[in-house]
């Protein structure tokens, strides 16, 4: 391979955008990675937690954005946005601006000298002069202490799930309360399966009453990444002026954006059709008979036959198998996040992290969508300044 092209590992929302800044520069650029794999693997029943503003990928020109794709012809605006929708809209993106993606995964990375070799699992191997990781965030599914050593076919993560017919009759209880753990049990509920939520916390719901009420002075409360309250959005938007914040202050501000909570038009569909415990945590889960008994912090007790973790995601540069040892000792890193300048690029010169796992240094921008326009933005400026 040319040693002056650019490796993106993933071709998620953030592979394909940064590869499209890439390429938009003239900058060779080879991306590798199936194609929105972890999106095409959730239930289609699924729709987007982010607004249409925030929800495009990017593109130099912004030529390819979602209103560009309807004005192309394909369909009209929809909130919220059907997954089949967005991944239709991703695969235009990518005809018209990522051609060539090589859908072979990355065994390997190491650093040899200057440049970086990487291994496929089809046994070819390469060098690159740099590479940028974004492998979103599927690597990084978070299992609770108390489900770790139940068997799979018991307890399983929400993401493991693109159906949940085989669920039908049978009692499945919830863990968590964020968007994905509400709307897996409203999908499940709607599928015929006995549900119950169980959360640590109160169940809350996105109140987003100045936007809808507001007139034209709501964009003045909500920026287009809406991310975060009212306030904290504005500069959760600027993720180059996040990186300057104390630790504590932008640990606290990833705190209260990314707090658990469902959208609200989700919320017909779990009040008062699926059995609810806030407030309440596992304290133990253990196999009995084929089922799963939980013991609760109330002191109650429930016997189900699958446990569903909608528990989220926890980032940490341990968990990205693909690292050589050596490569990795030398990315500097806390809380598990790499340390990274304003350019995404690590410790190790050439090697960029993408997306929420970029989350340590840019905010919570990064677990969003959204955020791929800044990232692409900064990624390909560094690439070209360097070529």
């Amino acid at each position: 391979m040319n040693s002056k092209a650019v490796v993106v590992i993933g071709a998620g929302p953030y592979g394909l955008s940064v590869a499209a800044h890439l390429r938009g520069r003239g900058i060779p650029a080879l991306v590798f990675g199936d194609p929105m794999a972890f999106w095409r693997g959730m239930p289609t029943g699924m729709f987007l937690k982010s607004p249409w503003t925030a929800s495009s990928l990017s593109d130099p020109s912004g030529a390819f954005s979602l209103d560009r794709f309807v004005e192309a012809g394909h369909g009209r605006r929809m909130e919220p946005i059907p997954l089949p929708y967005f991944l239709k809209y991703t695969q235009w993106f990518q005809r018209n601006l990522v051609e060539g993606i090589d859908s072979t995964l990355v065994q390997s990375l190491s650093l040899d000298g200057t440049d970086f070799r990487l291994g496929l699992v089809d046994g070819r191997t390469l060098e690159a002069s740099r590479v940028v990781v974004a492998i979103g965030m599927q690597p990084f599914t978070h299992t609770p202490d108390f489900a770790r050593d139940l068997p799979a076919e018991l307890a399983s993560h929400s993401v493991a799930h693109s159906d949940f017919s085989r669920f039908r009759g049978r009692s499945v209880a919830v863990v968590g309360a964020g968007q994905s753990g509400l709307e897996c049990a409203a999908l499940l509920h709607e599928a015929g399966a006995h549900v119950e939520l169980i959360a640590r916390r109160e169940i809350i719901w996105i109140n987003r009453t100045l936007y809808e009420h507001a007139g034209p002075a709501k964009y003045v409360f909500y920026p287009p990444t809406d991310v975060g309250p009212p306030g904290l959005n504005w500069l959760i938007a600027f993720p180059l002026l996040v990186r300057y914040l104390p630790e504590k202050m932008r640990l606290a501000l990833r705190g209260r954006a990314m707090r658990p909570a469902g959208a609200k038009w989700l919320r017909p569909r779990v009040d008062g059709r699926i059995k609810t415990t806030p407030d309440t945590a596992v304290r133990r889960a253990t196999s009995e008979s084929g089922q799963v008994r939980l013991e609760l912090s109330d002191g109650s007790v429930r016997v189900v036959d699958h446990l569903l973790l909608g528990t989220g995601f926890r980032p940490d540069l341990q968990r990205i198998s693909f690292l050589d040892d050596s490569l990795r000792v030398r990315v500097a890193s806390r809380r598990g996040f790499p340390i990274l300048n304003e350019w995404f690029e690590s410790s190790v010169p050439g090697l960029h992290f993408v997306g929420g796992v970029a989350g340590y240094d840019f905010g919570p921008l990064c677990n969003f969508v959204a955020g791929a326009k800044l990232t692409a933005r900064q990624v390909a400026r560094r690439a070209a300044a360097a070529a």
